[in-house]
């Protein structure tokens, strides 16, 4: 009985033990002692019924018979060496009815594109899928023919070791075909001739070789990535509209000196009327005993009040200017939005003076 090369067998032994086989043989395939032979069959009974298997759909007489139309298409164009129209006309002969013939030709007309490795893998498919014991004789000799191409075949392939130093997870190409990150470092098959190894990644300078490959034989690439001067985005730029930087704010200092301004002028005020009331007071006051002064002093006396008051709002206005004037001074935000909304005005009457304003 054949089995593949690292194949699990799980055996039920007598009273009930599980006995595991694991075939680790150097050869491509064993042979079992034949005393396992029936617990080797009936796990692999057991398993053919849990796999899964694949599905090919019933073909129609129509399919049947377009497939012998491009199998023999097929044959011609391999006999005339024209292999790439055979594999064409192989792959569809296959879509319609998969047949071992059809596989064992198209692994021949791969094998003629240099296609080493592919044509392999066809030999193996029909290897593994096997044919039934009622088949046709041709199924039968087509199977028998892929076991001994795919032995001939197999010392053949050439191999591929692909070390990338630099970034963590690059991306690896073969002839533009991409190379599975489980294959960085291992052997891969690879068909024989030139084939060139890329690999990239983010923030790296790209790296590539091109190398020969003979059958048979194994070959070592090794590709040194370094890091780019200019590092790529992380994300790619977007053509979005950016909002123009503000102009430069310059701070107003108008309601700065307004302030100063104003308040000066009621310091001046101030001082001028405080001046007139003290020398008023200092002529009524022997006029005026005990605090009482005649009636025909009334207008002076009215005139002192007038001018002590106005004194006191001068001095007001004065402070609240020169306090007003040091805020707007020191606080530049506080002076610009004064700036726009601020508006001064002295305000004098008959009996009052000051600053009046809107901030």
């Amino acid at each position: 009985m054949w089995l593949e090369l690292g194949h699990k067998i799980t055996l039920l032994r007598p009273g009930g033990r599980l006995r595991r086989l694991r075939v680790r043989s150097t050869r491509k395939r064993v042979i079992l002692g034949r005393g396992l032979v029936k617990g080797v069959l009936g796990a692999l009974l057991c398993g053919s019924l849990l796999a899964p298997r694949v599905a090919w759909a019933e073909p129609t007489e129509a399919d049947r018979a377009t497939a012998r139309s491009l199998a023999s298409e097929g044959y011609d164009a391999l006999e005339r060496k024209d292999y790439a129209t055979a594999v064409d006309r192989f792959r569809h002969a296959d879509a319609l009815v998969h047949a071992p013939t059809i596989g064992v030709d198209l692994a021949r007309a791969l094998i003629g594109l240099g296609r080493y490795v592919e044509a392999y893998e066809r030999y193996e498919l029909v290897i593994r899928e096997g044919v039934p014991k009622n088949s046709p004789a041709s199924w039968k000799q087509a199977l028998e023919d892929a076991q001994k191409e795919a032995a001939d075949l197999e010392p053949r392939l050439g191999w591929i070791v692909i070390h990338v130093m630099g970034p963590l997870d690059p991306q690896v190409t073969i002839d533009g075909d991409d190379v599975p990150e489980g294959s960085i470092g291992v052997r891969r098959a690879a068909d024989p001739g030139k084939r060139t190894v890329r690999a990239s990644a983010p923030d790296f300078e790209p790296a590539a070789q091109t190398v020969t490959i003979k059958e048979g034989q194994e070959q070592v690439v090794t590709l040194v990535l370094k890091r780019s001067a200019t590092p790529h985005p992380a994300t790619p730029a977007t053509n979005e509209p950016t909002e123009a930087p503000a102009p430069p704010h310059h701070t107003s200092r108008v309601p700065v000196w307004i302030a100063f301004g104003v308040g000066g002028a009621g310091l001046i005020v101030g001082s001028v009327t405080g001046v007139m009331a003290l020398n008023l007071h200092s002529e009524l006051e022997p006029k005026c005993p005990n605090g009482s002064c005649p009636h025909d002093l009334q207008s002076d006396v009215s005139r002192y009040d007038t001018l002590g008051t106005v004194a006191g709002i001068g001095f007001g206005v004065g402070v609240a200017g020169a306090a007003t004037g040091l805020v707007l001074l020191f606080t530049g935000a506080a002076a610009d939005r004064a700036a726009q909304r601020a508006s001064l005005w002295p305000v004098i009457g008959p009996r009052e003076i000051g600053m009046a304003g809107r901030f």
